[in-house]
Parts: structure tokens; C-alpha cells; sequence
């Protein structure tokens, strides 16, 4: 079989992951980081700070998932919002931990479903210290995030909080209700990803707006900005999972196909292949593990069925999106920044 692949436009756009600036080609990730340092130490600083327990096991396993890297999106993206929106009270670091803690919780528990041995090229919390440390620490993680909350006083921040959780749940139990299902379709693949990770983006989001006291125009702008991105965020991971090396991305290769989740690229070669093809890809997914040989075929039938260029595509639309919610404000650096967030987002190669 011949697998087909991007546009050579495409495939170019993905690899260098740039933008034409005054003629000049420069990386996205580079631009945002000339930027973002600043408030990043900040972040890094109040996160460790918040860690504290009298319990060393807890400290343990929360520097362990916290402080072991990760791009702090969620906390950043809480940070711009907040500032676009007028915020100048000085807390909106020591906030922002709201939502790593969040995520962090959410990835401790994800671990121990999915039986995970590496988070972020290292092993995992639950191969370390075991499945009940590892879900005991995230539901500690969880108290620390609702601590937090109501520390700003703001009932409406508290019950953005409180719905993202509560949605965050239902698509991990979703997720685990369809694993395994090739008949899973693009609408539930879709719903399932708004709310594992959409959700807690668009909520960083809106919550900068919120402790800011912004109107409801612009915290349901940043809200959709919010929730396109993470969406455009979700779907790039799923095409990186076929596609990027495991050091590039931190974890093995197609872990979500042997993990028994059905991603975009392959609900579209679901959609295209033949009876064989399907029955082979049925055995594949009953397997516990898949040989090079394996991975190389299902790679090449998601080609030939346009998989990824299909979730390339649209994962840009999901980002444009989102930019386009940033035309309720005024031009400024922030939302100059956050409009190349979006265009980071999409052409990240990790």
C-alpha cells in the first residue's frame, strides 16, 4: 500500500511549524518565548509554593507530575486573559495554579485507567509509587483547586471551577465507555474531547476575565477562544500520536490506538477501509501490543485515507476560530500573543 501524505505546503507548514513575518520566517515558539519568560517564572514560582503538605508522600508525587515539565498553557493562557482584561491586582500567578493543579489532578487519574508507563518521557506517578498513591494525590490535587477558587472571593469563578470538573469526569468516563469501539463516531470523538481537555482551557480563559470583572461579552469572547483552542490542542495530539517520535512527544508512539482510544485520524480510515482492513485493525486493537510491522500498516491506511491531513485541517479551523473570538478586543500585544498561542498550538511538534 502507498500511503499518502500532506501537501507538500502542508507537510512543510507542519514540520517547521513558522509564520511569514515582514518577509522574514521565524519559528512561533520562538517569538512566544521572547515574551511569556517573565510570566512563566512566575508561574513556576507560586506552583511550588502551593505544593506544600505535611504528608512527604503527597510532595513527593506532586513535584513529580507538576515540576517534571509541561507548557503550562492553561496557567499562561489564565495569566493573558486576566491582563487583557484589566486585571492589576497582582495575584493572577499565584492563581494560575488553579489550573495546572487541575490538569495535573486529571493526568494522575488518567495514568491509572489507561495504565500509562510514561508521562512526559518519564515514568509515569502510578508506575512509581503504585495506582492508590497515584489517585489519592490527584484527589488532593482536586482539594488544592477548589481551595484555591474560593480564596478569590469570586462565586462565579468558584462555579467555573465547579462545571469544568463535573465535565472534565464525564468525558474520562465517556472516554472509557467508548474504548475500544470502532464504531465510535466523529460527533462523540468530538464531545469526548471538549470535555477531557477543552473544558479546562476555555475555563482558564474565561476565569482571567472573570477575576478581572469583566463583562459577559468578553468572558464569553475568551471562553470560545478558550474552547477552539483546546480543541485545536486535543487534535494535534491526537495526529502527533501517530506521527511524532517517542522523545518528541513523551510518551510511546500510538499509546492512544493500543490504549484501546479511536482518534480522528483513525475514525476517518474506519470510514474508508474495506471488510479485510477493518477486521485486521479489529484484531490490532485486541492486541496488548502492536510490532513496527503493525504500527507501519495502520500508519499507511490512515494516510491513504487522508487521517491526518483531515485532523491537520481541522485543527487549523478550530484554530482560526479561536482567533477570531479575539475580535471582540481592541489590538494589543496580549492579544497579539494569544493569537500566536493559537498558531503554537496547532504547529507544535510535542
Amino acid at each position: 500500500m502507498t500511503g499518502r501524505t500532506f501537501s507538500d505546503k502542508k507537510q512543510r507548514k507542519f514540520k517547521e511549524g513558522t509564520r511569514e513575518i515582514e518577509g522574514k520566517s521565524m519559528p512561533v515558539s520562538e517569538r512566544i518565548n521572547q515574551q511569556i519568560q517573565p510570566d512563566l517564572e512566575k508561574i513556576e514560582y507560586f506552583l511550588r509554593e502551593n505544593l506544600s503538605s505535611s504528608i512527604p508522600l503527597i510532595s513527593e508525587i506532586n513535584r513529580h507530575i507538576l515540576l517534571g515539565g509541561g507548557k503550562r498553557l492553561r496557567a499562561l493562557l489564565f495569566v493573558l486573559c486576566a491582563r487583557l482584561c484589566g486585571y492589576r491586582e497582582g495575584k493572577e500567578h499565584y492563581y494560575s495554579c488553579i489550573f495546572e493543579y487541575l490538569h495535573a489532578a486529571s493526568l494522575l487519574h488518567d495514568d491509572v485507567i489507561d495504565n500509562a508507563a510514561l508521562r512526559r518521557g518519564k515514568p509515569s506517578a502510578n508506575t512509581l509509587w503504585g495506582n492508590s498513591a497515584s489517585i489519592l494525590v490527584g484527589d488532593f490535587l482536586l482539594a488544592k483547586t477548589f481551595a484555591l477558587s474560593l480564596a478569590t472571593g469570586l462565586l462565579d469563578f468558584l462555579q467555573v471551577i465547579s462545571k469544568t470538573s463535573t465535565l472534565m469526569s464525564e468525558g474520562m468516563v465517556q472516554e472509557l465507555i467508548e474504548t475500544g469501539n470502532l464504531d465510535v463516531t466523529e460527533e462523540t470523538y468530538r464531545n469526548i474531547i471538549i470535555n477531557k481537555t477543552a473544558v479546562l482551557i476555555s475555563a482558564a480563559c474565561e476565569a482571567g476575565a472573570i477575576i478581572a470583572r469583566a463583562g459577559q461579552a468578553e468572558r464569553e469572547a475568551l471562553a470560545g477562544y478558550g474552547m477552539d483552542l483546546g480543541i485545536a490542542f486535543q487534535l494535534i495530539d491526537d495526529l502527533l500520536d501517530y506521527t511524532a517520535t517517542s522523545d518528541q512527544f513523551g510518551k510511546p508512539v500510538a499509546s492512544d490506538f493500543k490504549e484501546g482510544k479511536i482518534t480522528l485520524p483513525l475514525i476517518q480510515a474506519l470510514k474508508r477501509c474495506g471488510v479485510e482492513d477493518r477486521e485486521r485493525i479489529t484484531r490490532l486493537a485486541r492486541q496488548e501490543t502492536i510490532s513496527q510491522e503493525e504500527f507501519t500498516y495502520l500508519l499507511d491506511l490512515i494516510r491513504e485515507a487522508k487521517g491526518l491531513e483531515y485532523t491537520w485541517d481541522q485543527a487549523v479551523k478550530s484554530k482560526e476560530r479561536a482567533k477570531n473570538h479575539l475580535n471582540a478586543f481592541p489590538a494589543s500585544e496580549t492579544v497579539h500573543l494569544l493569537a500566536d498561542l493559537a498558531d503554537f498550538v496547532v504547529e507544535r511538534k510535542k
